[in-house]
């Protein structure tokens, strides 16, 4: 009886474990870096025509619609229209995974929000990174050296920065 109950405590552990991804390792069950063509090619996953776009002289992203603009983004952004959002508990209205056009590999995450859950999404990701670089007023922003990640009223964005920079 013993035996058993240890055998299913550790499989439990291990798929906990398994689920239990890092932020600075992935997000949910992808793995930064992975190829995009495998990880988000079901029938249950869309791209959508948004893209991130880096801004350098305000030093952040944002997302652009307009074609022209969207053209020159190096990222595509695939969702799964069936997934059940949420980021540590919190509940979020859509989850975009980034690919970079060049490589293929997943390498940023855009968590759509909406304005009350700033304040949760602050504390949880202070918890797992730490106190951020910068806050202003409409924003808090964490430059580590293998993630950068903001969060403003609408969007959570998560960028791997050792696939390069943008």
């Amino acid at each position: 009886m013993k035996r058993l109950l240890f055998a299913f405590l550790f499989v439990c552990a291990t798929a906990v474990a398994a689920q239990a991804m890092g932020l600075r390792q992935g997000f949910g069950k992808y793995r930064y870096g992975e190829s995009c063509q495998t990880l988000f090619s079901g029938p249950s996953f869309a791209l959508e025509r948004a893209r991130p776009i880096w801004n350098k002289q305000l030093q952040m992203f944002g997302l652009a619609y307009d074609p022209d603009v969207v053209a020159k983004s190096p990222f595509i952004l695939h969702y799964d229209k069936e997934e059940k959002t949420q980021f540590q508990g919190i509940p979020l209205n859509r989850i975009y995974y980034g690919c970079d056009k060049n490589t293929g590999r997943f390498s940023l995450v855009v968590l759509v929000h909406d304005l009350l859950t700033v304040k949760d999404l602050v504390k949880k990701t202070t918890a797992l990174l730490g106190e951020p670089t910068d806050t202003t007023m409409i924003q808090t922003i964490w430059v580590l050296p293998d993630l950068y990640v903001q969060i403003d009223q609408v969007y959570m964005l998560i960028y791997d920065r050792r696939a390069g920079k943008v």
